[in-house]
């Protein structure tokens, strides 16, 4: 079931950045920060006035170092390393804020080969294998969470025209 709330107020701010550290070194980095709040909402005869709204990060988090390492091979243009983590949290779930998720973070990396118009791709995502919750419902007095997906290893071939 769904509701309007009465009155809510939100507010916050993201910053990002890229910086060169070096030719082939790169490092790529972004911080989001959202305080979203209920300033009027009654809801089956609890007020929840003050509260925080449900489903809304208070923090985001983003970091992204990226190795360029350039081939004169005839077959691989170049290679790129790349290693981030990205976090999100505190999340509120239900309007009474009694269930939570804190912050979580997770790790990633891959490892890319470049030649011409065709790229393969190594990756690892959720590293650390972290367990974290995406979503969160009742239904019928029963709670239901969904969890994150965990640790997953790949490989990406793609083709440019």
């Amino acid at each position: 079931m769904m509701t309007n709330a009465g009155r809510t107020r939100s507010f916050g701010a993201e910053i990002s950045a890229t910086a060169r550290l070096a030719k082939t070194l790169v490092l790529k980095g972004s911080y989001g920060y959202t305080n979203a709040k209920f300033r009027e909402f009654v809801s089956g005869g609890k007020n929840y006035a003050g509260n925080y709204i449900p489903y809304a990060p208070k923090n985001s988090l983003s970091l992204r170092l990226m190795q360029t390492v350039p081939f004169t091979s005839r077959w691989i243009d170049r290679m790129i390393l790349s290693v981030g983590v990205t976090g999100a949290g505190r999340i509120y779930w239900n309007e009474a804020n009694t269930l939570e998720q804190d912050f979580y973070s997770q790790l990633s990396a891959s490892v890319t080969l470049h030649a011409r118009n065709v790229s393969l791709s190594l990756w690892g995502r959720n590293l650390t294998d972290t367990d974290f919750y995406t979503f969160y419902f009742k239904s019928m007095n029963n709670n239901f969470y969904n969890h994150g997906k965990p640790c997953r290893l790949g490989v990406t071939l793609s083709f440019a025209m």
